[in-house]
């Protein structure tokens, strides 16, 4: 997620929006078509690209604080590349049983948009980022968020300008195993009076794997992410109709979402510092919040979650408005014996991050 910042403006305010309540989504039962975009067969032998990258050696602190340490980035050489190979069948990690909704090939690590609209992945274990490729979506304008399901394909919300200060967020659909592979599947945006949104797909419930792309949303005003009560909506989308359907009110006028293949949905959002949220998917209500005391949302921004664990991607100077990321893990499951801490594992990314998606088919649990 990025923010454009207004010429005279770069601050934060609290917004407020009543719009409260479910809709329905109306989803037919066969579901939408769109055109020339299909997952290629796999071909080629499984192969693992998890020991080649340089794992970052961030100093941990407790949960309220980042640490200074930064890992060293690690990058996949020269060219597009994408060794993960295909799916070698169900992981025990990888949450309920995905007869219903199996899982396509090259879904196990976290994948990171780029605001120069390249798809990379971020493989936790080996703390490096590989280049997949750039965008083909029939767009030129700037990305802004992603979701990936586990059908293999991504979301992708771009944004718009509309007049010096405000933007509105249109979608594209891409083969993740081919980014040049990118439909436009005719979504209006602005829709049901969606904005923008941070969005990611979850799993139904811990016994049904099937998925559904959430959101939340963002009114669209350079420079601003608030938190106050009303002051955004999270929804579901509708993938026939092509819209956002509102679940209920949050407290967050702009938030990245992440989900889990046992059905949990998170947030990233919350001002001056930033906050995880889990929302319950059919209220709209926090389950829980953790606060972090030095942990800013930044210009750009996101997250996913992956093997039991949090990853969080701003800017590496929290103060500037361009740069490169940092990758920032906090040890949710405590599988670390950390206590929950928070720690920077790569203080320079490659690229600068406004997006992050990871399927629920990637490990709830820690991996091996």
């Amino acid at each position: 997620m990025r923010s454009r910042s207004a010429p005279w403006l770069v601050a934060l305010a609290l917004a407020c929006n009543s719009e409260t309540g479910a809709e329905a989504t109306g989803a037919a039962a066969s579901g939408p078509t769109f055109p020339n975009l299909t997952l290629p067969e796999a071909t080629g032998e499984a192969s693992s690209d998890s020991d080649g990258g340089t794992v970052g050696t961030g100093t941990t602190t407790g949960a309220p604080t980042t640490s200074d340490d930064p890992g060293a980035p690690t990058t996949g050489g020269s060219g597009p590349k994408f060794d993960l190979g295909e799916d070698t069948g169900p992981v025990a990690t990888t949450g309920p049983d995905d007869a219903l909704c199996p899982c396509a090939p090259k879904l196990d690590l976290i994948y990171v948009l780029s605001d120069d609209r390249e798809l990379w992945t971020y493989d936790p274990l080996a703390n490096s980022f590989e280049l997949v490729g750039p965008l083909g979506c029939p767009t030129t304008d700037g990305t802004f968020s992603m979701g990936v399901g586990r059908d293999g394909f991504a979301w992708i919300q771009t944004t718009i300008p509309q007049g010096i200060s405000n933007f509105v967020g249109d979608l594209f659909r891409l083969d993740v195993s081919n980014p040049q592979n990118c439909v436009d599947p005719g979504y209006s945006p602005g829709a049901n009076g969606w904005v923008h949104f941070g969005m990611a797909f979850v799993s139904e419930s811990a016994n049904d794997p099937c998925d559904r792309l959430y959101g939340q949303h963002w009114n669209g005003q350079a420079g601003l992410w608030s938190e106050g009560p009303g002051a955004g909506k999270l929804g579901v989308f509708d993938p026939v109709a092509l819209q956002m359907n509102t679940i209920g009110a949050t407290n967050y006028n702009g938030a990245e979402l992440t989900g889990t293949g046992d059905g949990r949905l998170y947030a990233f959002g919350g001002v001056p510092s930033a906050k995880l949220i889990q929302f319950d998917k059919q209220t709209a209500q926090a389950i829980e919040t953790l606060p972090f005391n030095n942990l800013p949302l930044t210009n750009a921004f996101a997250f996913a979650f992956w093997g039991g664990d949090f990853y969080f991607f701003t800017l590496a100077d929290p103060n500037g408005q361009t740069g490169n990321s940092k990758v920032t893990k906090l040890d949710y499951d405590d599988s670390d014996n950390s206590g929950k801490a928070l720690t920077t594992v790569n203080g320079n990314a490659p690229i600068r991050i406004v997006g992050a998606g990871v399927s629920t088919c990637a490990p709830i649990e820690p991996p091996g």
